[in-house]
């Protein structure tokens, strides 16, 4: 799985055959078959990899205690760019028309699994006194919305373009909206910590 990632990676998905997978890993081409259905089925397993990577990253920077919920925030923002930096040419295809399961499975499992760390992240912002939101758990599901809806399409987007930087923009906007927090509160600290948009 890890070879066919990388071959995807380099090569792209429709460029790259079974048999480049297998002729990488040094195996026969039944080996492949007997693990995989086909090159699709392989895909769908590294989807459910990058997910669970996601959930599992959000969760971690949910936890970290030397960081207030702004920052915690922040660096979602920033994990969430360099994601998708590093699995760009996979991840657009996931995205693409063609694949409707993959592209549904992102969007069932992601923001129903990611409610949980935003929530306690939000929950923590007002404790602090940086958001004012009785509804923490709702925040967070509005978050995943807007951030879908605003990012559609932005996989195959330059992200030194002025469309990516105005996108971000408005996801920074209408979350300080719905947390209730200070105009400019998160790209302040966004640009703090280095983040470039």
């Amino acid at each position: 799985m890890d070879i066919a990632e990388q071959l995807f990676l380099e090569k792209g998905y429709e460029n790259t055959m079974v048999t480049d997978i297998v002729k990488k890993a040094g195996v026969a081409q039944g080996t492949f078959y007997y693990y995989f259905k086909s090159k699709e089925a392989i895909l769908d397993e590294i989807t459910d990899k990058y997910i669970n990577v996601i959930v599992e990253s959000m969760e971690k920077i949910s936890k970290q205690e030397n960081l207030n919920a702004l920052e915690k925030l922040v660096k979602i923002f920033q994990f969430s760019l360099s994601f998708r930096n590093d699995t760009g040419g996979i991840m657009q295809y996931v995205h693409d028309e063609k694949n409707v399961h993959l592209h549904r499975k992102f969007e069932q499992r992601i923001p129903h699994e990611t409610v949980g760390p935003l929530a306690h992240i939000f929950k923590e912002g007002v404790v602090e006194g940086i958001f004012n939101t009785q509804y923490p758990e709702d925040a967070a599901k509005a978050f995943n919305g807007i951030s879908a809806m605003v990012l559609q399409g932005i996989d195959s987007a330059d992200h030194n373009s002025e469309e990516f930087r105005r996108k971000f923009m408005a996801i920074f906007d209408f979350i300080e909206r719905i947390l209730g927090t200070e105009s400019g509160a998160i790209i302040n600290v966004y640009r703090e910590k280095g983040g470039i948009i």
